[in-house]
């Protein structure tokens, strides 16, 4: 998990994910947060569609991965955010991402965003990863 949260830290597109901290892996699940703050953030202060995408793609290939037999990360090839409410400046955003099946060729993994202050479902993403 340290490696990991050094490539969110230092590489990448992921770098902008700044202060996600990965929490658990295991089995066929990956849990993290993250707190809405700058850089995350749209013009109106709120948590970005953009970032919550990436967080779905991200934390949901943690669960792939955790799920794998090879720990194969694979490559997206498609993904699908619906969007419930905001997560506003402040709020620390729970992910917690469900590897739903993970075969020879293709893993489907599905993300839920909360709020941790009350447990509102704020999105929820489902990805798809040729392996």
């Amino acid at each position: 998990m340290d490696a990991i949260a050094k490539r969110c830290r230092e590489g990448g597109f992921d770098q902008h994910l700044i202060g996600l901290e990965v929490l658990s892996m295991d089995g066929k699940r990956a849990t993290a947060k993250i707190t809405v703050g700058e850089s995350v953030a749209n013009l109106s202060g709120n948590l970005h569609g953009g970032a919550i995408a990436t967080l779905v793609d991200d934390v949901g290939t943690l669960a792939i991965i955790s799920a794998d037999k090879q720990n194969r990360p694979g490559v997206t090839t498609d993904l699908n955010v619906s969007y419930f409410a905001p997560g506003r400046a402040g709020d620390v955003i729970l992910i917690e991402a469900t590897a739903l099946k993970s075969g020879r060729t293709l893993a489907y993994v599905s993300v839920d965003l909360r709020r941790e202050s009350d447990g509102t479902l704020l999105a929820q993403g489902r990805m798809t990863k040729f392996l």
